[in-house]
């Protein structure tokens, strides 16, 4: 898809898992409070959308649970071990995004999003994975659409839609001249805090 015929736009997504020692609860909540840090670099960078896609704990799946690590069965399809994944995923995230991020908006990135993203996320999850020799979660690769019909078709629920403020008119999170007008996050709050922090280090 092309933004005004020139830009496109790229998808990515996929299921992400929470730390061991968190409870589903405990997850659910923390990743609703990052959505609100995602937000500022979403609506500064090229973010189109942006979803969360919560998934219910994994002894309530639709589909009787397998272990993940389980070798995939001779013949079986990518479908049968992408619903295995799912089955033990705590979330789906998708992102669709027209610019590529500034060097300010991937110093952002760094010390905001991915700094939250361990606070919750599995070692092998997120932005900032890194994965295991073998994996744990083994996820096949799969298009960002393809993982949001399947995620809900299991029951999932999604939340925090996101669309830039040409979309204002779709976008439940309000998104209105650039800003959330709803959560009252604002890219501008973090540059203030950098330039204060740069200005406290020359003293």
């Amino acid at each position: 898809m092309l933004a005004n015929g020139t830009e496109r736009l790229g998808s990515a997504g996929g299921p992400i898992f929470r730390r061991p020692d968190l409870s589903h609860e405990e997850f659910t909540a923390a990743w609703h409070r990052h959505g609100r840090l995602v937000l500022p670099w979403c609506l500064k960078f090229g973010t189109w959308e942006y979803i969360q896609i919560h998934l219910p704990p994994p002894s309530d799946s639709v589909v009787e649970s397998e272990s993940v690590s389980t070798s995939v069965a001779s013949g079986s399809t990518i479908e049968s071990k992408a619903r295995r994944i799912l089955q033990q995923a705590d979330g789906v995230a998708i992102m669709r995004r027209f610019d590529v991020p500034t060097e300010k908006g991937s110093l952002y990135f760094e010390r905001v999003v991915l700094a939250d993203e361990r606070g919750f996320l599995h070692d092998e999850s997120g932005a900032g994975a890194i994965k295991g020799n073998p994996p744990i979660y083994d996820v096949p690769e799969l298009h960002a659409d393809v993982w949001r019909e399947m995620a809900l078709s299991m029951g999932g629920v999604e939340h925090g839609k996101l669309f830039l403020s040409y979309h204002s008119h779709l976008n439940p999170l309000k998104v209105r001249e650039g800003k959330d007008v709803g959560g009252d996050a604002r890219w501008e709050e973090w540059e203030k805090m950098e330039r204060e922090k740069k200005e406290g280090s020359k003293q």
